[in-house]
């Protein structure tokens, strides 16, 4: 009688070339699903660093006046504020310079701002808050003192 070699085949079967695929779709989904949630928040930052960077100016714009009330040169627009009480209640929707012309770019940011007279350690002061949003990404308030000097 003849001897029948029977030679080992290589290859995959079709069970496992379904599990295989199977794996591979789970694996990719969770991988796609964590960019997705990376992409959807990576403006955040942006948008928060910009609203920080627009309070800043503010700021310091308004620190930079009078800390004692002057009549404001008519027509009394932001351009010609010369003292800090100016400032209160301003709001505008978009950045701006501090000539009153819109920062192209910053059209969805509203900055509000507030001067109120306080205290600090004792002496005179004025507390100026400068809040800064856009929409459900940056909500940032800034203040600072300005001491009658």
């Amino acid at each position: 009688m003849k001897k029948r070699l029977f030679r080992r085949q290589k290859g995959f079967s079709l069970v496992e070339l379904v599990i295989t695929i199977i794996v591979i779709a789970i694996a990719l989904t969770a991988v796609l699903l964590a960019l997705d949630a990376a992409a959807s928040s990576s403006a955040n930052p942006m948008a928060v660093t910009q609203a920080i960077a627009i309070g800043e100016a503010y700021l310091e714009e308004i620190q930079s006046k009078s800390y004692t009330p002057l009549p404001c040169p008519a027509p009394c627009t932001r351009s010609n504020y010369n003292d800090v009480d100016d400032y209160n209640g301003l709001v505008n929707t978009g950045a701006q310079n501090q000539f009153g012309q819109p920062i192209p770019g910053l059209g969805a940011y509203t900055v509000a701002v507030t001067v109120a007279p306080t205290t600090f350690d004792g002496a005179p002061a004025k507390l100026i808050s400068v809040n800064v949003t856009r929409g459900n990404l940056a909500d940032i308030t800034l203040a600072s003192y300005r001491l009658a000097l």
